[in-house]
């Protein structure tokens, strides 16, 4: 859970190798950025939802075919609103 009009830091740490993985994070239906850490500054309720981070990277075995490693996660983020009620006399 995050406040509305703050900012979300999600990093990830990743060993591979080879060591040079390819982070992607995305919102259902687009991405929304690359690179070890998630950084949303100014987040807003429309941001909230399921999230999946996806890192890759060629795995090239000695006298082997290349192919793609891969590894995913899906958390949910849930932005909240912090509301103030004045109450005048």
């Amino acid at each position: 859970m995050v406040t509305r009009g703050s900012t979300l830091i999600i990093t990830c740490n990743s060993t591979s190798n080879p060591s040079l993985p390819t982070y992607t994070w995305t919102l259902p239906g687009s991405t929304i950025q690359t690179g070890a850490s998630l950084n949303i500054t100014d987040i807003q309720p429309s941001r909230s939802g399921q999230y999946r981070l996806l890192v890759w990277n060629i795995l090239t075995p000695t006298g082997g075919t290349s192919r793609n490693g891969t590894s995913d996660a899906i958390f949910t983020v849930d932005v909240q609103c912090m509301w103030s009620i004045h109450y005048n006399r």
